[in-house]
C-alpha cells in the first residue's frame, strides 16, 4: 500500500499535466482541487486553490450556525505565485508537497476518537474532547 506523501506527490505531479498548476497564466484560478484522505475516519477532503495571489491549501469542514450545519473551506497556507515562479519544476513540486503535508496533518490532528463509539471524529462533529454529537445525544440526551 502506498503511503499517503506517496499518493499526495502523484496527484501533485497529475496536477502539473493536467492543469498546468504552476503557470498562473493557464491555471484555473477560483477552482478548487480536491484530494480525499482515503480511508482516514470519514475521509475528509483537502484541497489546492489557484488563486490571484497564488496556490492556496486548506480543508473542507463543517461551521455550525446555532445548530444548524454548512460546509465551509478552512484554508490553512498559501504559496504566493512570486515564489513558485523562481523555482524549478523539482522544487516548485517539493514546496507544494511540503504545504499539502502541513494542511493534510493539521487536519488529521483534529481527529479524535470517541470515548463511547470509538469512531475517529473531526472537531467540529464533537460535543466535547472525547464524545462525538451522534453519542452525546444518543447517551447524554443532548439535542443538536
Amino acid at each position: 500500500m502506498k503511503s499517503l506523501k506517496t499518493k499526495a506527490l502523484e496527484w501533485i505531479n497529475s496536477l502539473y499535466d493536467q492543469h498546468s498548476i504552476n503557470d498562473k497564466e493557464k491555471v484555473l484560478l477560483d477552482c478548487s482541487l480536491f484530494f480525499i484522505l482515503e480511508g482516514f475516519a470519514d475521509e475528509p477532503t483537502t484541497y489546492i486553490k489557484p488563486t490571484h495571489e497564488g496556490l492556496e491549501f486548506g480543508y473542507e469542514g463543517t461551521k455550525w450556525h446555532g445548530h444548524t450545519p454548512s460546509p465551509f473551506m478552512f484554508k490553512k497556507h498559501i504559496l504566493i505565485w512570486e515564489d513558485i515562479e523562481v523555482l524549478n519544476k523539482e522544487e516548485q513540486q517539493e514546496a507544494i508537497l511540503n504545504l499539502f503535508m502541513k494542511t493534510i496533518n493539521s487536519r488529521k490532528r483534529q481527529y479524535r476518537q470517541c470515548q463511547t463509539c470509538g469512531e475517529k471524529v473531526a472537531i467540529e462533529h464533537r460535543f466535547d474532547k472525547d464524545t462525538c454529537h451522534g453519542c452525546d445525544s444518543e447517551y447524554f440526551g443532548v439535542v443538536y
